[in-house]
């Protein structure tokens, strides 16, 4: 890939600020269209917190920065909040995801409508912003699943005949929610990852190590996609696979600890307490049990 390549990753809800403005604060809406403008109302009643690139914060905040400085191009963050946001743009500090478990995603829900829905709403300024960056110049695109679930439509826009211009670095569940006729652009990395030294890390966070192993170690964006696909398969071809665990099963008292030790640490987050528990924790739990007892401890602490 030409110097002209973008780097493209999703938004952290872990952020430098203290949040300003929350996607729960709005009323109830008949439809989306109405939700996404009631939002972009409440995003300009307050100030910018700073450049994204200093607001966001996380691993996948600081691999896909790597990736980028290391080939000297400019990066881009995919917003729940905010839409397509260039690096260096000055964004508010906000409290809005469309991960699972989420209050944006309930309200989703509860319309009958996708986050793909929710994408293009709030995106009607500049239709199909990743279709046209795309387009325009060759990305190296390292989105989780959520995430590529939420774009999806926005990239069934991309022509066969730029799709060459694309590297989509992602788990094998994200890789389901890729459309169709670019599958073969998604790089074949998996858990083997793990194995590889200074690349392993949390599942929350494996698109963006593997875009970094991608760019740092194989040396790989200048390649076309067929030798860029093998670069990586070589790569992992003696590397061992992760054994699967289970997690440690423990009661829903011990788990209600668990959450309320580490409250404060993730924001109170559904979404990093889950992955918390699952990734670093080692503490196996069911969605819906999770989800209950969060429920629970989160309506006691904000009493």
């Amino acid at each position: 890939m030409p110097s002209t390549t973008a780097v493209v990753t999703s938004c952290t809800q872990r952020k430098s600020v203290p949040r300003c403005v929350d996607f729960a604060q709005l009323p109830q809406f008949p439809n989306v269209t109405g939700l996404a403008q009631a939002w972009q109302r409440l995003l300009r009643t307050v100030s910018p917190a700073g450049a994204a690139q200093s607001v966001y914060q996380g691993r996948s905040i600081a691999d896909a920065a790597t990736a980028a400085s290391h080939l000297g191009c400019p990066w881009y963050v995919v917003s729940g909040g905010l839409g397509l946001v260039r690096s260096e743009e000055p964004v508010p500090a906000y409290e809005c995801t469309a991960a699972g478990g989420s209050e944006l995603d309930g309200r989703l829900k509860r319309l009958g409508v996708a986050t793909s829905d929710w994408w293009t709403a709030i995106t009607t300024r500049e239709p199909q912003p990743l279709t046209r960056l795309i387009s325009r110049r060759p990305v190296l695109l390292a989105l989780p699943g959520s995430y590529l679930r939420m774009v999806r439509d926005d990239l069934a826009h991309l022509s066969a005949t730029k799709a060459d211009q694309l590297r989509i670095f992602t788990s094998s569940r994200g890789a389901r929610f890729v459309p169709e006729h670019l599958a073969h652009c998604v790089m074949p990395y998996d858990d083997r990852l793990e194995a590889v030294p200074n690349y392993a890390g949390t599942q929350s966070d494996f698109a963006q190590r593997a875009l970094r192993h991608f760019v740092e170690a194989l040396d790989a964006a200048s390649l076309t996609l067929e030798e860029a696909r093998a670069a990586v398969l070589r790569a992992l071809a003696r590397r061992p696979r992760r054994p699967r665990s289970i997690g440690e099963r423990r009661s829903d008292d011990e788990i209600r600890s668990v959450l309320t030790a580490q409250w404060t640490r993730h924001a109170g987050s559904s979404t990093r307490l889950l992955r918390y528990l699952r990734d670093e924790a080692g503490i196996a739990c069911e969605q819906k049990r999770f989800r209950r007892i969060w429920q629970s401890l989160s309506a006691e602490l904000r009493a």
